[in-house]
């Protein structure tokens, strides 16, 4: 039997592929799909840019003001307390003096200072000292309010050591304040009764031996030539050192030493703890200040005329010795609480205590007069303020998220290239103001 080709053709399965309209619309489709897809990456990605910014920031924050808080509430800290304990009589309110060291030698040498004497107007020097003098408490404090050209007091690099203002890396924040406190740590070592070479009616000079008997519980003995703090928590004094025995526990006075330091000092007491101290390590300078640095990305876009991306950080220099804190703090300011004459506290700023008038401040430690700021002897609670951001720029921020509030004013942010008053661009970052609010334990009974 034969089969025509017709009937073959009329037998054969029919395939028929997609229109064109078809097409069109599965690809209009896929493509709203996929944008869809898109935005909702996009803004579950820009939501966690942002959440994770405000943690970091947080997380920088708290921690930036925990690490403050060691150092300033021991500001200006003495052995046993920083007061005389002994009232002054007819003062309005009852005052207690600040207690203040006698230096009996020639350099100080402080760190991120010029202090290395006293001269006879209260004022510090570079010179070395003829002659024993008193060490006021003033000094154990200074801040600095600084604008974007300036500070109040001065401060520059050559008299302090911190970084002078600039735009670029290395270069102090401009606009941003700067605190320094000095206090003493450390447990010191116990001076036993009636064992030093000098007598306690004689009087200490080159070569007098001081003997230290540390006790359980107190730092390891393993001081070297160089400073050290004597005191029975009534009269504390400073006493160059030229060699150390650890073996022995014993110190020699260096025969620099200046005239009149009194045998007492090291013979110990029947009544008080006497202790020792290594002056020159655990009498601490800690300074407080904002400096530049460059971000390592090789893509990061720039933020400054330095034509690269500058990040702000909190740095800690202790002794002279910078250690970095934390990343993208732009603003620093300290208010101080002072309890002036009249028994009243007054919040100032750095500029404000050093340009008011010596009638407000309490009565000066035995053997100084009024010397030239010495409100900063009262200084009862530190106030810092730190305006911190979240590192990362994060592009979907608008208007209102990069707005933010510092030291009572709020500032409205309407485009990222808007500068700050450090001259770094704003960006789209998140910002907030972190406080503390620090009570100086060794100035408040």
């Amino acid at each position: 039997m034969s089969i025509s080709f017709s009937a073959m053709r009329a037998h054969r399965p029919q395939h028929s592929g997609f229109t064109l309209v078809e097409v069109l619309v599965a690809v209009a489709l896929g493509l709203l799909l996929m944008a869809g897809i898109i935005t909702l990456f996009s803004g579950i990605s820009g939501t966690n840019k942002v959440q994770s910014g405000l943690a970091r920031l947080q997380e920088n924050g708290r921690f930036a003001l925990m690490r403050m808080e060691t150092d300033m509430r021991m500001a200006a800290g003495q052995y046993c307390s920083s007061t005389t304990g002994a009232s002054v009589k007819g003062t309005t309110v009852p005052v207690l003096p600040s207690r203040a060291p006698m230096v009996y030698a020639r350099d100080l040498n402080l760190p991120d200072s010029n202090i290395n004497s006293i001269d006879a107007t209260g004022n510090p020097t570079t010179a070395s000292a003829a002659a024993a003098y008193v060490l006021s408490p003033r000094w154990f404090i200074q801040g600095y309010t600084c604008t974007t050209t300036a500070c109040t007091p001065a401060l520059t690099a050559a008299n302090t050591g911190i970084p002078d203002m600039g735009l670029a890396v290395g270069s102090r924040v401009p606009g941003s304040d700067v605190l320094t406190v000095r206090y003493l740590r450390g447990s010191g070592w116990t001076v036993p009764l009636n064992t030093c070479s000098t007598p306690t009616g004689g009087t200490i000079a080159g070569g007098t031996v001081i003997t230290v008997a540390p006790q359980t519980g107190d730092d390891p003995f393993n001081m070297t030539a160089g400073l050290a703090l004597v005191s029975d928590c009534i009269a504390p004094a400073i006493l160059p050192i030229s060699a150390v025995n650890v073996g022995s526990k014993t110190l020699t006075v260096d025969g620099n030493v200046l005239a009149g330091a009194p045998g007492q000092l090291c013979n110990g007491s029947s009544l008080r703890d006497a202790r020792l101290f290594d002056f020159t390590n655990d009498f601490v300078t800690v300074s407080y200040y904002l400096v530049f640095r460059g971000d390592d990305s090789p893509d990061a876009r720039p933020n400054s005329a330095a034509s690269q991306r500058l990040i702000p950080v909190l740095v800690r220099s202790e002794n002279g010795v910078a250690q970095e804190l934390v990343r993208g703090v732009d603003l620093l300011a300290f208010r101080f609480g002072v309890l002036q004459g009249d028994g009243n506290t007054r919040l100032m700023t750095a500029a404000e205590i050093t340009t008011t008038s010596p009638v407000g401040c309490a009565v000066a430690p035995p053997g100084t007069t009024m010397e030239p700021g010495c409100l900063w002897r009262s200084v009862r609670t530190i106030e810092p303020h730190l305006l911190v951001n979240s590192v990362d720029e994060v592009n979907t921020i608008d208007a209102i998220g990069r707005s933010y509030r510092f030291d009572g004013t709020d500032y409205p942010i309407p485009a990222a290239s808007d500068t700050l008053p450090s001259g770094l661009q704003v960006g789209n970052m998140n910002r907030r103001e972190f406080i503390g609010y620090f009570s100086v334990r060794n100035g408040n009974l």
